[in-house]
């Protein structure tokens, strides 16, 4: 009798556990958001008939791979943290420098995988198209793993950069003004200077800076010297790779916030929420620099709608945009007497009409590149 115990207990530990976990999913308090992940979590599953026998119920508690959607059970798993960084160290042990998402590469950076895509000809289309009405200006961040790639393991996929980029000085119209980051960022990092930070995917403050530099030639504007700017420095800067990749050992960047010296500007920024509107004296929200998530620091992070107005400068222009013109707009509010910034994520009105009731005529459209190859909003420019 004790032998068949024996033999039967691995196997009846492991249905203790399943069980346990399982109740566990379902009876332990929920978040709504991961602060260390920096992201919104899946919500409890509609327990419906429409939707068991539609799949989605599926789709709600397993994840949606195609929609790259996590779902109910992966992101409220009990240690859920733990053991995403269990796993990553468990595999960086034994010389897999790679999880699911992230590469873990030389001199501490975490750098996201490379990217598909799928939306890389529709958006250059949809482009086309828009300079037909507006004065349009591209611009591209480049990869971390395409300007980098000597930090890279040895055995990474290839980043598919190059040709994105020389497909997009092909394809796009003569009428839409194209601003090359690529060779920038290059030429930034070759000059000694990462352009990445470590533990996050946006570019730094200083290559915010040099892309501010470039993108004056092209919009006709004179950049701000260096010098005119106080720096101020912020250590424990934790990102959103570090955040998700699982390697939670990795030591944190500094984050570096650059403010025009005269504080008699008088730049004020108007956010934009439905019908209400907040209007701040500052673009930069010190706040959040108690707050897990950084960045945010940056004009108060993601929003549908924001303007900056500068009494001090004259015209407009609308940047269409994702979370790396943050960094960058603040230089540009030193060159416009209002900038209209707009993320098409969350702001579903028609374009061409905003531009018409805010007299603008011209237009940036600031991408990564991996948003820009894979982003649908973009289509609501047509």
């Amino acid at each position: 009798m004790k032998n068949k115990f024996i033999k039967f207990l691995p196997a009846a530990v492991f249905l203790v556990f399943t069980f346990a976990f399982c109740i566990l999913i379902f009876v332990l308090p929920k978040k709504d958001f991961s602060e260390m992940e920096k992201r919104y979590l899946a919500d409890t599953p509609d327990f419906s008939a429409k939707n068991l026998f539609s799949g989605e119920l599926v789709k709600e508690i397993d994840g949606d791979s195609e929609a790259g959607k996590s779902g109910y059970v992966s992101d409220h798993f009990p240690m859920r943290s733990f053991f995403v960084g269990f796993n990553s160290y468990y595999n960086l042990s034994f010389g897999n420098t790679a999880n699911s998402d992230y590469y873990f590469a030389k001199d501490g950076f975490i750098i996201t995988k490379p990217y598909e895509t799928p939306r890389l000809d529709t958006n250059i289309e949809v482009i086309n198209n828009f300079s037909d009405k507006l004065n349009v200006t591209l611009s591209i961040v480049p990869s971390a793993g395409n300007v980098l790639e000597d930090k890279l393991p040895l055995n990474h996929i290839k980043y598919k950069d190059t040709e994105v980029f020389a497909k997009l000085k092909t394809e796009l119209k003569g009428s839409v003004n194209y601003c090359d980051l690529h060779k920038t960022m290059k030429d930034f990092y070759r000059s000694g200077e990462a352009p990445y930070y470590k533990t996050d995917h946006h570019w730094t403050t200083p290559a915010a800076f040099a892309a501010y530099k470039e993108l004056g030639g092209v919009l006709g504007y004179t950049p701000t010297e260096e010098s005119d700017f106080k720096k101020t420095e912020y250590k424990d800067f934790y990102g959103t790779t570090y955040s998700s990749s699982g390697y939670f050992l990795a030591k944190p960047d500094t984050l570096l916030l650059w403010e025009q010296g005269d504080e008699s500007s008088g730049i004020t920024v108007e956010i934009y929420e439905g019908e209400s509107v907040e209007e701040y004296d500052s673009m930069f929200f010190e706040e959040h620099l108690t707050e897990p998530d950084m960045y945010p620091v940056f004009l108060d992070g993601n929003h549908s709608l924001v303007k900056i107005k500068n009494p001090q400068a004259q015209g407009k222009l609308l940047v269409i945009k994702d979370s790396y013109a943050h960094a960058l707009v603040p230089f540009l509010a030193e060159n416009y007497g209002e900038i209209v910034m707009i993320d098409m994520r969350y702001f579903k009105e028609n374009v061409s009409e905003l531009c018409e009731s805010e007299g603008i005529g011209d237009v940036l459209i600031l991408y990564s590149i991996s948003n820009f190859c894979t982003d649908t909003g973009l289509s609501f420019l047509e």
